[in-house]
């Protein structure tokens, strides 16, 4: 019963720090798949040395499996290792990712992914790990 208390106090302060006032979204000015557009949030970055976290916001244009058309995710960023890993997912009904909360998955993920230089977590990577 505590451990299911702590999990929606955890989630409950996710979604508190992964709503601030007034986002300020980078579009990230790659190609990507049609229908799909991604942003990250400057003003989110964590520093711990070599490691960075920021929110990534996905838009779809089509409703995807699970019935959202957004995906906020809190990537941590390995600079000296160019990998990255997701550590939370907030799924959203809309595109913009400012209704309401319909899905959530917060596990840390212990496995580090690398990624292509036209990837979107290196457009990010450029902006993030820069000391």
């Amino acid at each position: 019963m505590m451990k299911k208390y702590l999990s929606v106090l955890f989630l409950l302060f996710l979604l508190f720090i992964a709503m601030p006032a007034q986002a300020k979204w980078i579009k990230l000015d790659m190609t990507a798949k049609q229908g799909e557009t991604h942003y990250f949030e400057p003003e989110t970055i964590q520093k711990n040395d070599r490691f960075r976290k920021v929110w990534v916001l996905s838009s779809y244009d089509e409703k995807q499996k699970g019935g959202h058309h957004a995906v906020k995710t809190l990537y941590e960023f390995d600079c000296a290792h160019h990998k990255s890993r997701s550590l939370t997912m907030l799924l959203y009904p809309d595109k913009q990712a400012t209704g309401r909360v319909i899905g959530a998955h917060h596990e840390e993920s212990r496995d580090w992914f690398g990624f292509s230089a036209n990837s979107m977590f290196w457009h990010i990577a450029e902006t993030v790990c820069i000391d």
